[in-house]
This record gives structure tokens, C-alpha cells and sequence, in this order.
């Protein structure tokens, strides 16, 4: 857990271990075995330098420019080439430790995108929590756009660091709610209606009151509840930044400090350069609105940098008036990272 030097704890959900993340398929972290495949580069728990070779299924875009890399290492790990399946668990081994010693008290993980199969979702998750489970040393998180696939990796789980977190339930999954009850589970809790995303503050603020209201209904303490206001990308809606964390601030007010209040705060950079600047950035900004959690990548948003950043600079002004939505579609942030003025991000 973080505290930054408000003395404000952040519970980081860490969320490296998922299977839509990519790496460039002609960038630094590809190369060639041996034998001429196409591998990942990775450094393994012991700092050894070794290469994943890449299943074909994990390349990813219309043109195959890109590596779904924790596919990628799924794939090879549950495949029959030995030293492929090796290479796949010490890949996502590493993955897990490394967000661990970054600081994440959970490790959030995702399979929807190793297969269209269900049955293959809920079996590649109940697979994914018996690796990480065995490698980690803090709990993981279940996400999953199923139920069912949730479900499944909490059957798996034997808790050996504390209760899974489910991630999440909504006003359309209130069975995720019924899961999380049921094993004593905290829980993410979206703030997305009936009919899909929050159109504002409004709808964000009473659309989380009702599913807080409901999971209390469903006998969850309210120190078990993240709820997530939804992060939207400020490239498509210049305002969609300032309503989330308008509605992080009445939702404090609301339920006062022992709701979790988070968000997936890499959603608002989409789209976007300088993508590093822009997560920590709106990060901090978060933190001062009332979030204390968030699902995140600690070693991208290195604590460090993100609650020592010098809030007087141009760069921080220029993001934050992007965010925030005084700089609408970024115009002048645009301008000034054409120019050279902001450093460009690795993201």
C-alpha cells in the first residue's frame, strides 16, 4: 500500500497480468530465438535474460503489429513444447513479482482475450490463480467481463495471502455481488448503469450510491467495496476527466472514508503521446479528489515520481489543464509535445 506524503493510503490493484496488454512486435521488447521465432524479451525472477517464443495466435491487429504478451505467455505455458511452457510461466512469474515489489496489493488478472471459448476463459483463469498464487506473496484479483469466469477463479483460489478481489459487479452483474458475499470477498463496484457508461457526474454519483446500496443490502461491509466511477479517455470527451473526479468528491462526502473509491486510471490517456505523464498526472489528481485505490500499473506509475512531481511545472500544468478539461482535446498539450516540450513517454 502507498502513502504519499499527504499521508493519504492508495491500495494499488496492480494490472499487468492481463491478457490485452501489448508490446510492439518491431519494438525493444521482441526478438528471435535461435532457431529464427519470434520471442519476447524478459528478464526472469532470478535476473536471467531469456526469450519467450511467441504463439501465433498472440499477435494481435490488422496488420499483426502488435503482441498481446500475456497471451502470449498463457498460451506457451499451457502448450506441449516444453521449453516454450518453461519460458511461459517464468514470463508470467516475473510479471507477478515485479508488480509486487512496485508496491501492488493485489495482482489483477485477466484471460478474456486467450480464447472466445468460455469454457477455455474459465479454465485458463482457474490455471492463472494456481501460478500466481504459487509465485506471490498478496492476494489476486479476479477480473473478468463473466461471471462465470470470475466464479471459476475463485474456485481455484486457496487464499494463501487473503480473499480474492472480485472485479467487479455492476448494476447489471449483481451476481458478482452475490459471489462476493457469499465468500467473504471484497469487491470493485462499477459505477456503470443498467444502459452502459455514465453519461456525467450525475448519473456516475447516483449509479454508485445504488450498487454501494446494494452490496450493503447484500450483507458486504462498506470497507470491502471499490467502487470505480468510471475513467474515460479525455481524447474522445474533453469533460469526461472532471466528471470523474467531481463525482470521486461527492462520493466521499457521501459515504465518508471507509468506502474505497478507484478507477483504472491509465483509460484516460488513451489515444494519446505522452501517455506517462498524463496517468500520474491524473493519478495525483485523483488521490486529491478522495480516490484511495486504483487499478493500476505500479511500475509504470512509480510512487516516487507520481506524488513528487513539482505541480508548478509547465508539463503538470499543461496535463492537468488536458485532464481537467480547460485544455479541450489538448490542443495546447498537443502543441507543446510536437514541440519537444514535454518528454515523451515510453508507454
Amino acid at each position: 500500500m502507498w502513502r504519499t506524503e499527504r499521508g493519504t493510503k492508495l491500495t494499488v490493484i496492480g494490472e499487468d497480468i492481463h491478457a490485452t496488454r501489448i508490446v510492439l512486435r518491431g519494438g525493444r521488447h521482441v526478438a528471435r530465438t535461435a532457431d529464427g521465432r519470434e520471442a519476447l524479451r524478459f528478464s526472469d525472477e532470478a535476473a536471467v535474460e531469456r526469450l519467450l517464443p511467441i504463439p501465433e495466435a498472440a499477435f494481435d491487429g490488422a496488420d499483426g503489429s502488435r503482441v498481446k504478451q500475456v497471451k502470449a505467455a498463457i498460451l506457451a505455458a499451457t502448450g506441449t513444447a516444453r521449453d516454450d511452457a518453461a519460458a511461459g510461466l517464468a514470463y508470467l512469474s516475473a510479471l507477478a513479482l515485479r508488480q509486487e515489489a512496485a508496491g501492488a496489493d493485489y495482482l489483477d488478472l485477466n484471460v478474456d482475450e486467450v480464447t472466445a471459448d468460455p469454457g477455455g476463459q474459465r479454465a485458463a483463469m482457474a490455471w492463472l490463480v494456481g501460478v500466481v498464487e504459487t509465485v506471490a506473496g498478496v492476494p489476486v484479483a479476479l477480473d473478468s467481463s463473466s461471471a462465470a469466469t470470475i466464479a471459476a477463479g475463485l474456485a481455484a483460489s486457496t487464499r494463501p495471502h487473503g480473499a480474492p478481489l472480485l472485479n467487479s459487479a455492476s448494476l447489471e452483474r449483481p451476481e458478482v455481488l452475490e459471489l462476493a458475499a457469499s465468500n467473504d470477498c471484497p469487491v470493485v463496484l462499477s459505477a456503470a448503469g443498467a444502459g452502459g457508461m455514465p453519461s456525467g457526474v450525475d448519473e456516475r454519483v447516483a449509479n454508485g450510491r445504488r450498487i454501494v446500496e446494494g452490496a450493503l443490502g447484500a450483507g458486504l461491509a462498506l470497507d470491502r467495496l471499490h467502487l470505480d466511477a468510471l475513467v474515460l479517455p479525455v481524447g474522445v470527451d474533453p469533460e469526461v476527466g472532471g466528471h470523474y473526479l467531481e463525482a470521486v468528491r461527492a462520493l466521499r462526502d457521501a459515504f465518508g472514508p471507509s468506502l474505497h473509491l478507484t478507477g483504472g486510471f491509465s483509460n484516460v490517456s488513451f489515444g494519446l503521446p505522452g501517455r506517462r505523464l498524463l496517468n500520474d498526472v491524473f493519478l495525483a489528481l485523483a488521490v486529491d479528489a478522495g480516490a484511495d485505490s486504483g487499478i493500476i500499473d505500479p511500475v509504470a506509475s512509480d510512487p516516487a515520481r507520481v506524488f513528487g512531481m513539482d505541480r508548478d511545472s509547465r508539463a503538470w500544468q499543461l496535463a492537468a489543464d488536458l485532464l481537467e478539461g480547460r485544455d479541450p482535446y489538448g490542443l495546447a498539450y498537443l502543441a507543446a509535445f510536437r514541440a519537444g516540450e514535454l518528454e515523451p513517454s515510453p508507454a
